[in-house]
């Protein structure tokens, strides 16, 4: 009996398998945190770029679960505790800096992992916690920002600063507003608004001011910046218009009109003329579900394919994924490059995209 089954393994190992391959490994849940219900892109492209990246990685061990959080804040952390109580232990968030900072307590011991894609509050930068991010924060973004801007012509520069996430808005103002005063070229006008409930009536007063350029600081993929841009490219029809990378949307670059000609877009990303990967992507996406998605599709492709390549090493328990991708100098995405600092921030160059007609394309 014992030397029929030392056979019986000999036989095994030098078929190529042992044992344990015989079984394959479980499935591993991963909680998709995103405004699935908005009945517009946002929701619908994160959850079909989850079914997308299913699709083109059958064998992957993550199984996508939608968690809901409508991107309310009064919402966030009771609906991931209670994902957290189902055993949920790995999450992709998509949700923006308001509802981040209600719900970072949960990720305090590591006992758990999230990828972020979209909360570039500074609240989240430098800590040595559950979340892990592969965006670079709202400090960053707004120097690299108000360097371009200062490259620009012009005196009088009009600053709109969305109220609607203040997590994001004001740390980004205050970065911003510091920046641009290193070089001391702009007047900067300042106006604070809720985006969401933009009325062009009440704006037309500030809008026919004589400003030289403009600058949206606000993001959630709105599609009423389209509409602020379209007003103010009205009276100042040769004026610069600059956006957020949280602006790289088809559905806010349709719905400017005639301004899409003066936008130049902040992006974390090239054009999709120069990186074929993107456009490719995007191309794809396109294909399979009838319309273009915003920019943040990206990140979410990327934070699956960073877990699904921990999972696929063996690294299944959230202290595992968490050393492996920050203890790996560069990990490769079919999107892009992601290198961690040893808090699990980022640092990426920034692009300035002109020809949004051919993001459209």
């Amino acid at each position: 009996m014992k030397k029929s089954l030392l056979l019986l393994a000999l036989l095994m190992i030098g078929g190529g398998f042992t044992w344990w391959q015989l079984r394959p490994a479980p499935p591993i849940q991963v909680g998709m945190i995103a405004w699935i219900a908005s009945g517009a892109v946002i929701g619908s492209s994160e959850i079909h770029e989850s079914d997308l990246f299913l699709e083109e990685h059958p064998h992957s061990r993550i199984r996508v679960i939608p968690i809901d959080d409508e991107w309310q804040p009064e919402q966030t952390a009771a609906i991931v505790q209670a994902a957290l109580a189902q055993g949920i232990r790995f999450f992709v968030s998509t949700h923006p800096s308001n509802c981040a900072v209600e719900s970072v307590h949960l990720f305090a011991d590591a006992q758990a992992l999230l990828i972020s894609t979209a909360s570039t509050t500074p609240v989240l930068t430098g800590r040595d916690d559950g979340i892990l991010r592969i965006v670079p924060d709202v400090i960053q973004e707004q120097r690299a920002i108000a360097d371009y801007v200062n490259t620009l012509p012009g005196k009088r520069l009009l600053v709109l600063q969305d109220t609607g996430n203040l997590a994001y808005s004001a740390p980004g103002f205050a970065a911003f507003a510091a920046k641009l005063s290193t070089v001391n070229h702009w007047q900067l006008d300042h106006h604070a608004m809720l985006m969401s409930a933009f009325n062009p009536e009440q704006e037309r007063q500030l809008m026919a001011q004589p400003f030289d350029a403009l600058y949206i600081l606000g993001g959630s993929f709105q599609s009423d910046i389209g509409n602020i841009a379209q007003l103010f490219h009205h009276f100042h029809p040769d004026a610069p218009i600059v956006l957020t990378p949280w602006a790289r949307s088809p559905a806010i670059l349709e719905t400017a009109g005639d301004a899409i000609d003066h936008i130049i877009l902040a992006s974390t990303y090239p054009p999709r003329e120069v990186n074929t990967e993107i456009d490719h992507y995007f191309n794809r996406f396109a294909a399979r579900f009838g319309y273009k998605p915003h920019a943040m599709t990206i990140e979410v492709r990327q934070a699956l394919e960073l877990l699904d390549q921990a999972f696929a090493l063996g690294y299944d328990t959230p202290e595992a994924v968490k050393r492996y991708l920050l203890g790996t100098p560069t990990h490769h995405t079919s999107l892009g490059i992601i290198s961690f600092d040893r808090f699990g921030d980022v640092t990426r160059p920034y692009y300035f995209i002109r020809d949004l007609r051919n993001e459209l394309k």
